[in-house]
């Protein structure tokens, strides 16, 4: 009767370590989907050379592009850290890249270096980190005018409230995101 109760509890425990083996796995893939990770030594050329961290352009491109090269947006921004044309061109001329066409957006080199001098670009002029990812989403006339408002700023340099939900939700995505970056670049 014993040996019978001793192969029921070897039974039941080896039912729950496979069950939690199997959580443990579902738990890692979906990691793995919800935050992948390609081009890291490219990210880290252009997030030290425009001295950025790493983790923040890692997460802005998952944000941005779930790191698919070929992506275009309903407003035409291409590419991994989704880049307008007028936006490319903009950069091309800062950066005195004479050979620049839009389809270089499509590749993960260009598109990187562009995005990292444009965040950067950002970063300078507004300083602060959900003001800066908040022009990167909804362009920098526009947080301008909201750092200009009482209603979004009380000191014309952070924002109390992004009038945009989009833009909210996409600064603390982005924000959150960079746990699941760090130690990985």
């Amino acid at each position: 009767m014993e040996k019978v109760k001793k192969k029921s509890n070897f039974k039941y425990f080896l039912i729950f370590f496979i069950v939690i083996g199997l959580i443990l796995l579902a738990m890692f893939a979906f990691y793995k989907i919800r935050y992948p990770l390609k081009y890291g030594d490219i990210i880290a050329k252009y997030s030290n050379e425009y001295k950025l961290d790493k983790t923040l352009v890692a997460s802005l491109i998952n944000e941005e592009s779930s790191f698919d090269k070929n992506a275009v947006s309903h407003m035409n921004a291409m590419g991994l850290m989704q880049i307008s044309p007028t936006t490319a061109k903009f950069i091309a001329e800062k950066l005195d890249d004479k050979d620049f066409v839009v389809e270089n957006l499509f590749d993960p080199d260009t598109n990187i270096k562009y995005g990292c001098y444009y965040l950067s670009y950002l970063k300078d002029k507004f300083k602060d980190r959900v003001v800066y990812l908040s022009a990167y989403n909804a362009g920098e006339t526009t947080v301008s005018l909201w750092l200009s408002s009482s209603k979004n700023s009380d000191d014309g340099v952070t924002l109390k409230k992004i009038p945009y939900n989009i833009t909210h939700n996409y600064t603390i995505r982005i924000i959150n995101g960079m746990k699941h970056y760090k130690g990985r670049l």
